[in-house]
């Protein structure tokens, strides 16, 4: 049997605040196949962010561990040096922002390009287009962000996140700067598009309806 992409076991994560030392993650596991969604919920202050940060290697848990099994190869975040760490995180994950974070002075068709290019791929902007085309942004590929409505932005940057084919998208709460049926519209689209192409998503959501449609759902208590 195939490892599974990624295992999380026993990751605990604390922060000091003044002299007191509070407990965000204690003893978290969980595991995901390729083309499964793990969905975390929880309230504010419960982790969920930090969590996402852990499996990015933009941070190191106090205890545990978080493997990822991709290419016939294990990595494991914490034991990576910075530039490892960005390297692996640049090839192999896609992000999925709640507020976009799209660069402003790049059309739409340069900020899915820019992925492509820093992973060294020859064809970056037909690599775009042709994700601009399936997320019906056809007509919008030399318009600004600023110029974009909330809907057509997410577009763009699930678009990015997908254009150098990551082994899964990272989703911290991507509807929720959306109201509720360009939200549902732009989700679809991405399960979609990651359904076709076997690719995993980790989503963090309040909602409780995109939380149960998970394979593995993670409920995060609240900070200690």
């Amino acid at each position: 049997m195939p490892a599974p992409l990624l295992e999380v076991t026993g990751v605990a994560r604390a922060f000091l605040q003044g002299e007191r030392r509070i407990r965000v993650l204690e003893d978290i596991s969980c595991s995901l196949a390729a083309g499964q969604r793990l969905t975390i919920t929880g309230r504010s202050g419960s982790g969920k962010s930090t969590l996402l940060n852990l499996l990015a290697g933009l941070d190191r848990p106090d205890a545990g561990h978080i493997r990822w099994h991709i290419d016939d190869r294990d990595w494991d975040p914490a034991t990576l040096d910075e530039a490892a760490r960005t390297g692996f995180r640049r090839r192999h994950l896609g992000f999925v922002f709640q507020f976009f974070n799209l660069v402003p002075t790049l059309t739409a068709l340069e900020n899915v390009a820019l992925m492509a290019e820093l992973n060294g791929f020859d064809d970056a902007m037909e690599r775009a287009r042709s994700r601009l085309n399936r997320l019906g942004l056809a007509d919008r590929m030399d318009a600004f962000p600023g110029t974009l409505s909330g809907g057509e932005q997410q577009r763009v940057a699930i678009a990015r996140a997908l254009v150098h084919e990551p082994a899964v998208v990272l989703a911290d709460e991507p509807t929720g700067n959306l109201d509720r049926e360009s939200g549902d519209a732009v989700f679809a689209e991405l399960l979609a598009v990651l359904a076709a192409e076997r690719r995993a998503l980790v989503l963090v959501t309040h909602d409780p309806e995109l939380a149960a449609g998970g394979d593995h759902h993670l409920a995060l208590g609240t900070a200690r």
